[in-house]
């Protein structure tokens, strides 16, 4: 349950963030145009670069994050607690 959960949250800032770089070259297309244009694409991509890099460190804090709920050490942790209570 909770791996499904953390999936579906990067699964949508997956879509939000190929969607924003998407949109953004789409505008730059649109109005800009010569060196000017060419120039914010560039920075639109770099920027693009820069957030799939944040995305994919996110990734793999969620993974992390999964293999320590679902941990049997963790789970008997929590039994333990429980049945203190």
């Amino acid at each position: 349950m909770v791996s499904s959960f953390w999936m579906a949250i990067a699964v949508i800032a997956t879509c939000a963030i190929i969607t924003n770089g998407v949109i953004r070259i789409i505008k730059v297309s649109k109005f800009g145009g010569g060196k000017a244009g060419s120039q914010k694409l560039s920075e639109f991509e770099a920027d693009l670069e820069s957030l799939e890099a944040d995305l994919d460190d996110a990734r793999q804090r969620i993974e992390v994050l999964e293999k320590i709920v679902t941990d049997e050490k963790y789970d008997l942790g929590k039994k333990i607690d429980d049945l203190a209570n």
